[in-house]
């Protein structure tokens, strides 16, 4: 019984990371909504993260497409999971490699990857 409701628990906490990721709000602001404290948050975002199953479903999804829009006016549009817009000019070219650099680096960084862009 203990198994069954840690496994329901641990489900539950993986909804509410991609609720999260969808989700318009502040950490803070997510969790009063969900009605958690965010010390419940950052503690099962780390103990989900650390379990195998996390690590492999990040490598698969680090693998996976990511779109990117290019907006008519001449500018690449990259929408981040806390509703943050960067809007980088394609008639920059530096600057655009600049930010995939930066944002591939970052990304694989957070996997734990060492792996070149």
């Amino acid at each position: 019984m203990v198994r069954s409701m840690s496994d329901r628990k641990a489900q539950e906490w993986r909804q509410r990371l991609v609720r999260v990721e969808n989700s318009r709000h502040t950490i803070n602001g997510f969790c009063r909504q969900e009605g958690v404290s965010p010390q419940s948050f950052y503690l099962w975002r780390k103990r989900l993260a650390q379990s195998p199953v996390a690590k492999q479903a990040a490598v698969q999804s680090a693998d996976a497409f990511r779109p990117v829009r290019v907006l008519p006016a001449g500018g690449v549009s990259v929408q981040l999971p806390g509703g943050t817009q960067l809007v980088v000019p394609t008639s920059d070219a530096e600057s655009l490699r600049l930010v995939i650099e930066s944002l591939a680096r970052i990304d694989a960084e957070r996997l734990g990857d060492s792996r070149p862009c």
